[in-house]
C-alpha cells in the first residue's frame, strides 16, 4: 500500500510525535511481516542518495535479514548488491546470531542484502562460498563478480565481527580468497585413483580448470565432488567403471576428469544443487549454462549421455558399452536363460489352464490349441 499526507497537523504528528521523519519532504517505508516484526525506514528527499526514488524503495521492500528461497532468491538478485549469506543450523538455537547478523545489517541497507540459509540443506552453495568445513553458523559473501570472502571459521561470529568482516569488505581491506589444490594434493588424489583402476582420470584444480575443460579439441565430463561426503564414496564405484570403460573404448576425443570443491574454488558459471554433480563441457560449445547429467547415477546410463551430448561424436561397439567381453558374454548367456526359463513358465502356466479348463469340462480337448 501507499500513501500521501499532505494535512500540516497530521505531519507534525508523525514527525514530532511517532519520529518517523526530521523533516518533510520525507519518504517512509514500513515493512510489515510478522506479528511483533516490523521494520522502518525513513528518506528525507532533498537527502537522499544519488538514484532513483524507485531503486531506493526496491533496496527496502525487503526484511532487513530474511531466508534465501526459491520464491525470493531471484528479487535479491535483481537488486545487484553484494549480500551477505549465513548459514544455520536450523534444528539449533540461533537467537544470538540471528540477534548480532541483523543488528549490523540495519546498518547497511541499500549497499549489501544480508539474508541466512539452512546449512545443511544448502551445503553446496555454502562451499562454493568458500566456507568449505562442516562449521555452522557460516557466514560469507555472495559478490557480483564471483570472489570469494569467506568469514574466518575460527572467529566467533557476534555482532563486532560481523561489522568488521563488512566494513573490511566495503573499503575494499578483504583479500579475495582464491582455492585451488595444491600440486601435492593433485599427486595424491591421481596416485589414489590409479590405484582403485580409474587410469586416465584427470584431476582438474581451479588453476587447470580453463586449460583442461576450455579445452575446443576435446569434449570434456568432469565430475564435482566432495570426497568427504557418504554419497560420493557411494557413488565413485560407478564413475571410476566409467573411466575405466572410456579407457578401454579408446575414445581419444573425450576427457573425464573430476573436481574436487572442498579444495577448489567452483568455477564461474558452474551451478548445481547437490553433489556429485556431473558436467558436459562439449568441444564445440565451452558456453554456459553447461550440460549436466540428471539421469540414473550408473555406468551404462552416463556412458550414453556423453554419447549423447558430445559435440565429437562417437559409437560405441555395442548396446552395452559399460562391460567388458567376458562380462558381457556372460550377460548374454543369463539373458537367454532368462527367456528361456520365463518361456517355460509361460509354457507351464499355460498347460495348467488347459488342463483346468478340460477338467471342468469347459474346453473340448481338441481346441486346447487355441489357447
Amino acid at each position: 500500500y501507499s500513501g500521501v499526507v499532505k494535512d500540516k497537523k497530521m505531519n507534525n504528528l508523525f514527525r514530532m510525535q511517532y519520529k518517523w521523519f526530521k523533516k518533510t519532504p520525507s519518504v517512509v517505508i514500513f515493512r510489515n511481516f510478522d506479528e511483533g516484526d516490523q521494520d522502518r525506514d525513513t528518506g528525507i528527499m532533498t537527502e537522499l542518495p544519488d538514484q532513483r526514488l524507485q531503486d531506493w524503495i526496491a533496496t527496502r521492500t525487503v526484511r532487513i535479514v530474511d531466508e534465501i528461497t526459491g520464491h525470493n532468491f531471484a528479487y535479491y538478485e535483481s537488486l545487484k548488491l553484494p549480500m551477505l549469506l549465513l548459514f544455520v543450523d536450523k534444528e539449533r538455537d540461533n537467537k544470538e546470531v540471528f540477534k548480532a547478523f541483523k543488528a549490523v545489517a540495519k546498518n547497511y541497507q541499500g549497499k549489501i542484502s544480508f539474508a541466512y540459509l539452512d546449512g545443511k540443506q544448502y551445503a553446496t552453495r555454502k562451499i562454493a562460498l568458500g566456507l568449505v568445513d562442516d562449521a555452522l553458523p557460516a557466514m560469507g559473501f555472495n559478490t557480483l563478480s564471483g570472489q570469494l570472502y569467506p568469514f574466518p571459521s575460527w572467529k566467533r561470529l557476534e555482532q563486532k565481527t560481523i561489522k568488521e568482516h563488512v566494513e573490511d569488505f566495503l573499503a575494499g581491506r578483504l583479500k579475495p580468497y582464491v582455492a585451488s589444490a595444491s600440486e601435492e594434493d593433485v599427486k595424491d588424489a591421481a596416485s589414489q585413483a590409479l590405484k582403485d583402476g580409474a587410469e586416465g582420470l584427470v584431476e582438474i584444480t581451479k588453476h587447470t580448470f580453463q586449460e583442461i575443460v576450455m579445452d575446443e579439441k576435446h569434449d570434456v565430463v568432469v565430475l564435482f565432488y566432495n570426497q568427504y561426503a557418504q554419497v560420493t564414496k557411494d557413488f565413485w564405484p560407478y564413475f571410476k567403471k566409467t573411466v575405466e570403460r572410456f579407457k578401454a573404448l579408446e575414445i581419444s576425443s573425450l576427457k573425464i576428469g573430476r573436481y574436487e570443491v572442498s579444495l577448489n574454488q567452483i568455477p564461474k558459471d558452474v551451478e548445481f544443487e547437490t553433489l556429485p554433480a556431473i558436467f558436459m563441457f562439449p568441444a564445440k560449445d565451452k558456453n554456459p549454462p553447461y550440460k549436466q547429467f540428471s539421469g540414473k547415477a550408473k555406468v551404462r546410463p552416463i556412458m550414453l549421455w556423453a554419447q549423447d551430448v558430445a559435440s565429437i561424436k562417437f559409437a560405441f561397439p555395442n548396446d552395452t558399452p559399460h562391460l567388458d567381453e567376458e562380462q558381457r558374454k556372460a550377460y548374454l548367456v543369463q539373458i537367454k536363460e532368462r527367456d528361456e526359463r520365463v518361456a517355460a513358465e509361460r509354457a507351464a502356466k499355460k498347460k495348467e489352464r488347459i488342463a483346468k479348463l478340460q477338467k471342468d469340462g469347459e474346453l473340448p480337448s481338441e481346441s486346447k490349441d487355441e489357447l
